[in-house]
Order: structure tokens, then C-alpha cells, then sequence
């Protein structure tokens, strides 16, 4: 099986539309969105579930997108979760609510795929780049995530302080999916996607049969 995978749309049409028409040309069997699909317009230190919220001040209405979203593969990212927190369901229209519902987290052949808010991430000055806590990321050869905006690939050898390593990313050069040969240690490849909004934007060609992943930009 061959994947497109994005995250961080944060609710850009034009964006979902170039990754889907680049996934198509590259003849990819599925496409997956690791989360931020939708952007909510009530940020996080206004989050107050307590109160009443209108539908458009909640999110922008766009039910083209929508419908769209709806044939992708998605997990939820902490946008489409804030949305979901301040609207009461009978807020909610019909192409909307099947993109408020649904998982965190999903298997993608042999990857793990999440948006990656439920991970901390510290920030290394030496690598200029946010750095997974290994004790938050799920034990398995390769995890592929979203949240941080930023392209970047790790790997993650124990759990114990410097077990994180940043790999340089290169673009078109494939990331080659671990393979844990028996008895040795696994080591947890970690590649972040980078987000969707904007111009270009970022996706990743997950080969599974050839086992390697490769950074594309639409």
C-alpha cells in the first residue's frame, strides 16, 4: 500500500485541494490527515466549554470543505477537539459532525500515525527543533505525526535522558522505515510531516511495500 499523509491544514481549502491532486498524480491508495484538519477561531485561552458559543464564531461554516474532508482518513488534532468541546451537538451540522468524531490515533500499515499533541515536545537550540519526549511516543519502529509545523525526522533509542536524536531531513531522499532485526533494540523512527497550510505544502509519499517514507511538497 502506498499513503499520502498530511496534517495542519487548520481548515484551508486550496491546501487539502493540492495535496489530494499531487497524492493523485503520485498513485497513492489512500490518504490519511494526521489532525488540524479545521481551524478553531476560539483559541486556547479563551477555551471555556461553560459558556455558549455560535457555530461561527466557533469555526469558520464551509461545507465544501467538509465534504471533502470526508473521504480522507483522519485522526483528531486539538483543533477539531477545541470545536468539538464548544458546540452543543444540536449546534453541529450534518457534513460537520462525522469530522468531530472519531480517533486519535490510527494504524497506517506499519506506522502509528497521531497529530502529536498528545506529545511533549521540548526545544533544542543545538537543532533548532522540537524534540519529542521519548516516554510520550508510542513504542513501535515508526510513528508518523503532525503539530509542531516543522518537517523534521528523530530516533528514539531507549527511553532514558538523550535517547532522542534529530536526523537531518533532505528532501526526496527516502526515510527507510526500521526493520528490528531479532533480539536487537528497537529503535523508534519518528517523522514529523510538516503542515499542509500554506504554500507549498507539506505531505509525506509513505511506501509501505518498499518500506520507506519521503518528504513531497504540493
Amino acid at each position: 500500500m502506498r499513503y499520502a499523509v498530511m496534517a495542519d491544514l487548520h481548515g484551508k481549502r486550496k491546501a487539502l485541494r493540492r495535496v489530494l491532486a499531487a497524492a493523485s498524480q503520485a498513485g497513492v491508495d489512500e490518504v490519511v490527515c494526521l489532525g488540524d484538519y479545521l481551524e478553531a477561531k476560539v483559541p486556547m485561552r479563551r477555551h471555556d466549554p461553560a459558556r455558549f458559543w455560535p457555530l461561527d464564531e466557533v469555526v469558520d461554516p464551509d461545507p465544501d470543505l467538509w465534504a471533502e474532508l470526508v473521504g480522507v482518513r483522519r485522526v483528531l488534532g486539538n483543533q477539531e477537539e477545541r470545536i468539538r468541546d464548544l458546540l452543543e451537538p444540536e449546534q453541529i451540522p450534518d457534513l460537520l459532525a462525522p469530522l468531530l468524531t472519531g480517533t486519535s490515533i490510527t494504524h497506517v500499515d506499519c506506522a502509528v500515525g497521531m497529530h502529536g499533541h498528545q506529545i511533549g515536545w521540548d526545544f533544542d537550540e543545538e537543532s533548532d527543533a522540537f524534540l519529542p519526549r521519548a516516554g510520550d511516543v508510542p513504542v513501535v519502529p515508526l510513528v508518523l505525526v503532525g503539530h509542531t509545523h516543522r518537517r523534521a525526522v528523530f530516533e528514539i533509542r531507549g527511553g532514558g535522558p538523550g535517547s532522542v536524536r534529530s536526523v537531518p531531513v533532505i528532501p526526496g531522499r527516502p526515510v527507510p522505515v526500521p526493520v528490528r532485526a531479532p533480539g536487537a533494540e528497537l529503535v523508534t523512527t519518528v517523522v514529523n510531516v510538516g503542515p499542509a497550510i500554506g504554500r507549498p505544502s507539506n505531505w509525506l509519499f509513505f511506501d509501505a511495500d518498499r518500506g520507506e517514507v519521503i518528504f513531497e511538497e504540493a
